[in-house]
């Protein structure tokens, strides 16, 4: 045999020894190694969920006492917007008149959406500007974005009023 065919033989021999090597040693270890590394990261996302527990009970709690220093509390926006509307007409001698159903809006595109809450109330000029600078700005409902003065004549009576329909509109 001449030197050129021993070191072909040479080489295509160290090639099959190294792909037996790989495929039943090499192989295996990393799967191994890689299986390893997996679980290690699980074990250390488990470690950390008490203290990611703690963190998140100690946010619900922030965000409570901010929920309640923006007067808003319960989970339906428009039980408390009545409740609000009914508190406030009780201290300002201002009827609520009317409270509509809620109007949603979802833009398709970007996915993101707006309730607008439409109601009307009755009383004096003053009470009425009150209410509204009152849901404004002590209460997080959301932005006034119409506010309509209108005055009405009841012709059986003969008595005028003064009437205010307002569209509150909030962006979820």
């Amino acid at each position: 045999m001449e030197q050129r065919t021993k070191n072909i033989v040479l080489v295509a021999g160290l090639l099959c020894v190294l792909f037996i090597a790989y495929r039943y040693g090499f192989a295996k270890t990393f799967t191994i190694s890689s299986e390893l590394d997996k679980l290690e990261s699980q074990k250390e996302e488990y470690q950390a969920a008490p203290m990611q527990l703690a963190a998140l009970t100690k946010k619900e709690q922030q965000l409570d006492i901010i929920l309640a220093k923006n007067n808003v509390e319960g989970s339906s926006l428009q039980h408390n917007l009545l409740k609000t509307l009914n508190t406030l007409s009780d201290s300002s001698k201002v009827k609520v008149v009317a409270f509509e159903e809620p109007h949603r809006f979802t833009d398709e595109a970007t996915k993101k959406g707006t309730t607008t809450y439409d109601f009307t109330l009755q009383g004096d000029y003053k009470a009425l500007l009150g209410v509204v600078y009152a849901l404004e700005q002590k209460y997080s409902f959301g932005n006034i974005v119409q506010v309509d003065f209108e005055k009405k004549k009841n012709f059986r009576t003969g008595a005028s009023y003064l009437q205010c329909r307002l569209l509150l509109q909030r962006l979820n």
